[in-house]
């Protein structure tokens, strides 16, 4: 470290909104890695205020080419370096010369490659900045992420700004988090590919997010805690967890995965009963893998502490018997309980339904009366007056799929502070039913409402999310 243990929350802050951003090594000819987002920065906010550094070159893209940081008439706030990895000691130290705030090393080449040169370089970086006023992002990362400002190096488009703050090890991630983000509106405030983390690292941001007040929810795609040790990331998660959703994706968490997380960012094995232990005793949300990631991040972010479900009781209604029982059967394995109706529901359910075909005890199969719009309504409605129920699963069929009765369930959905579901038929086999919904979601969208393509992570979601609820409460934050 450079003896800046804690970071103040405004000097990170800065790190998100710089007024003037240097690329050291930029170039029109390379087609690779990092220049590939060079043009980005023609239509953003800092096209007048994006200075190339390579002495090869008088002009990049249009803007005058420094030979040297040093070189540059202005202050720069943001230096991000793409360089080969024995040039960059060097323009670190011009960096640090130039008091340059953040550099962002997108390199890669070094303790992830297990040599002992890489691991010196890494000291050598850390030896530079020692003592200065300069961080380091990284390396082999893609850096800071501004979902207000637009501010980021990344493929993925930009999906809308909201809540959600995240930080990663994998560049990859991130840019994958973000494209989700457009297509499944997810919603970002900040992000942060940090790479090996070498100085600035996991719980630097954690702290940075719980006490950004904008931030409402934390996601982490961790592979270890970089400069930082187990028990500062412990205590720092203790004190975040209850007034935050933190969920981690822990990854390297078998043998295998272990060994390809070094190869990757230089990460140091460590127990995987370790951070499921920390996620028992903080509150924290511990996954496995991208889908339940994105799903409970989704979860987390619809539905926040002061209208979490008041329990597991849930109410399966949809068209089909086999179905429902299969259904019950999944939900039941992930801790949720699926009870039987007051008996003035089930009455409600007979004056609506016919009476063959069909169950209304819970599950309730609606039979072929399901598929007609109005009778499926009116049965969600009788439903979710039960003061048993907490939360209303709608497995939709396709006949369900289109955009007027999205709008009538949301529109119901609106009187009640009970948490509607919508598991979603599987689009896999079917262009039609995927165009179909691409124009009914834009109603699930705009009214922020839940939904899935899949009933396993409908179930997993929910467990987690009831879990948390429990959390809470025992430790008296409900």
């Amino acid at each position: 470290m450079n003896g800046n243990n804690t970071i103040k929350f405004k000097e990170l802050k800065s790190l998100f909104y710089p007024e003037n951003i240097a690329f050291i090594g930029a170039s029109e000819t390379s087609a690779f890695g990092a220049m590939l987002y060079l043009p980005d920065f023609k239509d953003s906010k800092w096209a007048n205020n994006f200075y190339p550094i390579n002495p090869n070159h008088n002009e990049i893209l249009g803007w005058k080419c420094y030979p040297s940081v040093l070189d540059v008439p202005f202050p720069i706030d943001n230096a991000y370096i793409s360089l080969k990895t024995n040039i960059i000691p060097k323009v670190l130290q011009e960096c640090v010369e130039k008091e340059i705030k953040w550099v962002i090393i997108f390199a890669s080449g070094f303790s992830e490659t297990r040599s002992n040169r890489g691991r010196e370089l890494e000291e050598e970086l850390l030896q530079i900045i020692k003592g200065s006023q300069t961080r380091i992002i990284g390396p082999n990362c893609l850096g800071p992420y501004n979902g207000t400002t637009g501010m980021a190096f990344s493929f993925a488009s930009s999906p809308k700004s909201g809540e959600i703050s995240f930080m990663s090890q994998s560049g990859g991630h991130l840019s994958r988090l973000l494209d989700i983000g457009v297509k499944r509106d997810l919603r970002f405030r900040y992000g942060i590919s940090f790479g090996n983390q070498i100085d600035v690292n996991c719980v630097d941001f954690l702290r940075f997010f719980r006490k950004d007040p904008e931030t409402k929810l934390i996601a982490a795609y961790l592979e270890s805690f970089g400069s930082s040790k187990g028990y500062k990331f412990f205590e720092e998660l203790k004190k975040t967890a209850g007034l935050k959703p933190v969920i981690i994706w822990k990854g390297g968490h078998t043998k295998i995965g272990a060994h390809a997380a070094f190869s990757h960012t230089g990460a140091l094995a460590s127990d995987f009963r370790m951070w499921k232990a920390m996620a028992k005793q903080t509150g924290a949300i511990l996954v496995h893998g991208n889908e339940e990631f994105w799903n409970v991040i989704k979860t987390f972010e619809l539905v926040q502490q002061e209208n979490l479900p008041k329990g597991r009781n849930i109410s399966i209604i949809t068209p089909g018997g086999g179905s429902s029982v299969n259904m019950t059967d999944l939900f039941s394995t992930h801790n949720l309980n699926v009870p039987v109706l007051s008996e003035k529901t089930q009455m409600k359910l007979t004056k609506i339904l016919p009476k063959e075909n069909v169950i209304i005890h819970n599950p309730i199969d609606l039979g072929a009366a399901g598929f007609i719009i109005d009778v499926y309504i009116k049965s969600i409605e009788a439903v979710m007056k039960d003061p048993l129920i907490d939360i209303i699963i709608l497995p939709l069929w396709p006949n369900h799929i289109f955009r007027y009765v999205f709008k009538r369930m949301v529109n119901l959905q609106k009187t009640t502070s009970k948490l509607f579901v919508y598991c979603l038929p599987s689009l896999a086999d079917s262009a039609k039913l995927v165009n179909k919904f691409e124009k009914a979601k834009k109603v699930l969208h705009k009214d922020r409402c839940l939904y899935f393509f899949s009933l396993r992570e409908a179930a997993n979601s929910l467990n987690l999310l009831c879990k948390y609820q429990e959390y809470l409460k025992s430790r008296g934050y409900l």
